[in-house]
């Protein structure tokens, strides 16, 4: 009988077989492997996410401080801002009865704008006409416009303290210090009551900055005030008040007290022997910038040791008018017309707590005064002067003025150090 012989499966593919069967099973088991081991690395990606949102972020801010502790800003300050009647009268629209003083600080906005404080003496007041009417010299009484337009420009602080504070008597000064305040400007040297402190404190990029303010003169109206609102409505000249403030600005660990002082004598180009005497006694105290105003021209800068103190202070005997109506024309003195901007970069090290004055630059400025006609009502622009010749404003009449006033500002700042 024949039969049919069944093939029989050779022992070389059975193990080819079972070779296939082992690596499909191996290169399963890597790739589920894989895929797991990508979605734990993918949730872990997105848990450390929100961990760094949920404050892993403030880690990172550290590190920054570590590697950069320093905090600046950019203080600016200038001199006297008035207002004569030949300002006034250029600044209102008769029509509808309406001042406008934005444009005067048009050309210089930006210097003001761009600094992180800004502070000048408000040598003025704003009393409505209740009482007075609006006036330049000798009773400065100005519409509360003018303080709008010094918002407008930048002004943070502004001193209120000078010889020509009461000139509208107590309600005058009073309600000088509602206007500017409510325009959001701080105030420093005048008061509505008595006060917890004569010291006005500001912290701006981390660093404390303590302000006082003082004159020596009040035009012998003291006797506008009774002897208690004397006493704690105003800040005249005062070793031991000014004791008492400087000492309160540190117990605030101020990182800088900045003393704003009215005095020395009107038209002097040099500083006198008493403002040089009061300068080293601040800076004894602990002062460590001193800005002036008063005599309305520039009068030199300079750098002065404390007794005991780490730093040296800085000093800015007098910053000139930054406006007024004050010129040649008026006064036959042509140094009324110059004022300046003082910049300074202050620093604080986080780390040591040192503060220092970095670099201080200045901005010469000149007022410009103009009119077809030769008289009022005029233009008013404060202008800076070390841009004149680009100035479209400046023509062939006023360039040499403009040019005079800013080489005889240089000149008078030739004694300015860099710390």
């Amino acid at each position: 009988m024949n039969r049919t012989r069944r093939k029989s499966t050779s022992p070389l593919k059975i193990l080819l077989i079972i070779l296939l069967l082992v690596g499909f099973s191996v290169g399963a088991f890597i790739f589920f492997n894989q895929e797991q081991a990508s979605e734990e690395t993918s949730g872990k990606a997105n848990q450390s996410e929100e961990n760094t949102s949920n404050g892993e972020t403030d880690q990172n801010e550290d590190d920054e401080v570590a590697q950069n502790p320093y905090q600046t800003l950019t203080l600016a300050a200038v001199g006297d801002i008035m207002a004569h009647d030949d300002q006034l009268l250029s600044a209102l629209d008769e029509a509808q009865g309406l001042y406008n003083f934005d444009p005067v600080f048009e050309e210089v906005q930006s210097h003001l704008s761009d600094a992180d404080v800004t502070v000048g003496n408000f040598e003025t007041t704003t009393a409505g006409t209740d009482q007075y009417p609006f006036a330049g010299y000798p009773l400065f009484n100005s519409p509360d416009e003018l303080v709008d337009s010094l918002k407008t420009a930048g002004f943070d602080v502004l001193t209120t303290i000078n010889n020509h504070t009461l000139d509208t008597g107590l309600n005058g000064m009073l309600r000088t210090l509602d206007v500017i305040q409510d325009r959001g400007i701080s105030t420093v040297g005048t008061y509505k009551e008595e006060p917890d402190t004569r010291v006005l404190m500001k912290e701006v990029n981390g660093i404390k900055l303590a302000f006082i303010a003082y004159t020596e003169s009040l035009n012998g109206l003291e006797n506008r005030l009774s002897p208690t609102e004397l006493e704690t409505l105003v800040n005249k000249v005062d070793k031991e008040k000014m004791s008492e403030d400087i000492a309160y600005a540190k117990e605030q660990e101020a990182d800088f007290i900045i003393a704003m002082m009215h005095w020395g004598p009107e038209y002097q180009r040099e500083a006198s022997s008493s403002q040089r005497e009061l300068a080293q006694w601040l800076a004894d105290q602990g002062t460590n910038i001193i800005l002036g105003s008063h005599p309305h021209v520039i009068q030199e800068s300079e750098w002065i040791k404390g007794a005991g103190q780490e730093h040296d202070t800085f000093v800015m005997y007098s910053m000139g008018n930054f406006i007024s109506n004050q010129r040649k024309e008026t006064l036959d003195n042509e140094h009324t017309e110059d004022g300046i901007i003082v910049e300074l970069e202050l620093q604080k090290d986080t780390k040591s707590g040192e503060s220092t004055i970095n670099a201080i630059n200045y901005t010469p400025t000149w007022v410009y005064r103009y009119s077809d006609s030769g008289v009022a009502p005029f233009e008013y622009r404060i202008l800076p002067a070390e841009t004149y010749r680009e100035n479209p404003l400046i023509t062939d009449e006023f360039l040499p003025r403009l040019e005079r006033s800013y080489y005889d500002t240089m000149k008078q700042l030739d004694q300015r150090v860099t710390h």
